[in-house]
């Protein structure tokens, strides 16, 4: 399964990650962007359609890394089929760069794994920490004026 990143306009790329996981449901949302409103996309998705996407709250980088350590028995429990991460760059996290830099190395260690089972799909900033670990990581990059 791979694991892809997607770049871009913050609004953009969580938009169509929203959409993705509308269209390859039932999936898990872990909102990291503070941006998973599924009733933002109607007329586009119907209400019955509600009921296959699950969105989880992970605002700071160690609920984020925390949710990502549970993902997997929430996969195989709810049967989804994708995994779909919002942009990770706006994460509240404390004053220690180094800290913040392995925590989310570690995220991106775990996001790998889960890809292996499940296709991950994850929202990244155009700036030189997130594109560098979206190159070690990633199957794919792509911009969010390509298509998924």
């Amino acid at each position: 399964m791979p694991l892809i990143s997607i770049s871009g306009d913050r609004k953009k790329v969580n938009r169509k990650l929203l959409m993705h996981a509308f269209q390859d449901s039932p999936s898990l949302i872990l909102d990291c962007g503070n941006s998973a409103d599924p009733h933002s996309l109607f007329p586009r998705i119907r209400e019955e359609q509600l009921h296959n996407v699950y969105v989880m709250n992970a605002e700071a980088i160690y609920r984020f890394r925390d949710s990502l350590k549970e993902t997997e028995h929430w996969m195989k429990k709810l049967k989804l089929r994708c995994l779909v991460i919002t942009t990770i760059h706006t994460l509240f996290s404390y004053d220690n760069p180094e800290e913040n830099h392995n925590v989310l190395e570690h995220c991106w260690e775990l996001m790998k794994d889960i890809s292996n089972r499940y296709p991950v799909l994850v929202g990244i900033a155009k700036d030189p920490m997130h594109i560098e670990f979206a190159d070690r990581f990633s199957d794919k990059v792509i911009d969010t004026e390509e298509v998924i």
